[in-house]
């Protein structure tokens, strides 16, 4: 793992340097895909700003906390770091053991639609215009209807928006 370690407007000092590598290298015990680290030590005033930013596989996890020395606010920051570590570790092995769906349907055979809660529904069987259409949907309080247009003889579908008003979709030509 790569430690990079900065300080703006303050010195770093040969045991803050030591004990920045400590902590930053006890991360990968978490989780054994860390990169690299980089550590900012900025100072404003009164205060110190530690700013902690870890660069794991796919996932840049960073911290930036306020303390009044340079060791409380690395040591906010490199805990804050390790709690979204072990947050992040434990959501990929969470995820490892779900196969994926595709692989589910091979291996079972075949999935029927309504094993996976998909129930079919067939087409209005005539065809019909849009204002036609409009009344089936009243009717039927439904809040779709696909429909054959008699008009331009391709599927449209008529549905209810959000705002109360109806849309119309037609594929274009």
């Amino acid at each position: 793992m790569r430690i990079t370690v900065t300080c703006r407007h303050c010195e770093l000092e040969p045991e803050l340097r030591q004990y920045v590598d400590d902590k930053v290298s006890r991360l990968a015990r978490y989780f054994d895909r860390v990169d690299e680290a980089h550590v900012v030590f900025k100072t404003e005033g009164h205060r110190t700003i530690a700013d902690v930013t870890v660069h794991a596989s796919r996932a840049v996890i960073s911290s930036e906390q306020t303390a009044d020395d340079v060791r409380s606010a690395f040591d906010r920051s490199i805990d804050k770091v390790e709690r979204q570590i072990r947050r992040y570790k434990e959501r990929i092995r969470n995820h490892r053991g779900v196969d994926a769906t595709a692989d589910v349907a091979m291996t079972s055979g075949g999935v029927s639609l309504g094993d996976l809660g998909i129930v079919p529904e067939s087409l209005a069987s005539r065809a019909m215009t849009p204002t036609e259409a409009f009344s089936e949907l009243d009717e039927l309080h439904a809040a779709f209807l696909v429909f054959m247009n008699s008009e331009t003889d391709r599927v449209n579908v008529i549905y209810r928006r959000d705002d109360g008003d109806y849309g119309l979709v037609e594929p274009e030509k």
